[in-house]
């Protein structure tokens, strides 16, 4: 399990460098003092994280680990009211993360858990759509370790009360649209990659027939001098035939390429289309997700006020 922590803060590191921050974060030691988390945050939802909260992270650190500590303590307290009071979620079931280790260790496996809560507030706020478009713009095994994350997140929710059925099928469908939308950009990355070796092979079938052409141009002066190349039982006769046919096997070839990578081209657009329908639906069904939870949670109310009304 840590060595999986380990791996999700070195690729939320990478997907906060996505971010325009003004300090350094490239390495795991840069986020201890907890400044480019809080700018993060700020850009996530600058109404909550405003900027007197921002004010109050202190900049200036330097290798005080203590000083560190007590702006992560900061942040962490914000992003667990953010999740209560702002996206009315119960996220106490989660492992908070150990800042003492994460301040004077940079433990990466705490950091880990701290960017993994930051990164469910980027995907549950109300700009989510644009936080997901740059997810998907990451490397695939960095998007892999963030999805995989996101989803942690998702699932680990309190338990309903008895007699109440949680809203499986919409997280069922979420779960589906969601492997679905993965599979699509897989489909699309593979074919961009096929459009790529496509263009390339082009690129040296055009190159290779500009070089027979001046060849050819070349043996026809030289035929035109001899007036010998209607003759094919001549060498010269033989060798302009010989050309002619690669030249029109070439632009055959050539042809059917251009063709093809048409092919890819437009079946690349057909997938972008998909992946856009699949992310609306993903947002759809979040939402009823959403809606479904806030259900069970008035039927938990009325269950009880029916119970200490019967009492």
């Amino acid at each position: 399990m840590e060595a999986n922590k380990t791996e999700l803060c070195e690729s939320l590191l990478i997907w906060l460098q996505t971010f325009r921050t003004t300090t350094s974060c490239k390495t795991i030691p840069d986020l201890t003092n907890g400044v480019t988390m809080a700018q993060v945050l700020h850009q996530i939802d600058p109404s909550w994280f405003n900027d007197p909260w921002l004010s109050r992270i202190k900049e200036d650190v330097a290798d005080n680990w203590r000083l560190k500590l007590n702006n992560l303590k900061k942040i962490l307290q914000s992003v667990l009211d953010y999740y209560q009071e702002v996206l009315d979620q119960d996220i106490s079931v989660l492992p908070h993360p150990d800042l003492n280790r994460a301040a004077e260790y940079a433990d990466p496996v705490e950091l880990g858990r701290l960017l993994q809560l930051i990164l469910g507030c980027a995907v549950n706020c109300e700009d989510k759509q644009e936080h997901i478009q740059t997810i998907m713009t990451l490397e695939e095994s960095v998007q892999h370790v963030v999805m995989t994350a996101i989803q942690e997140l998702m699932h680990k929710e309190p338990l309903a009360s008895p007699g109440v059925e949680p809203p499986g099928d919409c997280e069922q469908q979420l779960k589906r649209i969601t492997e679905e939308l993965r599979e699509a950009l897989a489909a699309k990355e593979e074919l961009v990659q096929r459009c790529q070796e496509l263009d390339i092979q082009v690129t040296s079938l055009q190159e290779e027939r500009s070089n027979l052409l001046m060849e050819f141009d070349v043996l026809t002066a030289r035929l035109n001098e001899f007036d010998s190349f209607d003759d094919p039982n001549s060498v010269v006769g033989k060798k302009y035939s010989h050309l002619q046919l690669r030249i029109e096997k070439m632009q055959e070839e050539n042809f059917r390429l251009e063709a093809a990578k048409e092919d890819y081209r437009n079946h690349c657009e057909e997938l972008e289309k998909q992946v856009i329908e699949l992310q609306h639906r993903n947002d759809d069904l979040t939402g009823l997700a959403e809606q479904a939870r806030a259900l069970k949670d008035e039927l938990d109310v009325l269950r009880y006020d029916n119970s200490n009304h019967t009492n």
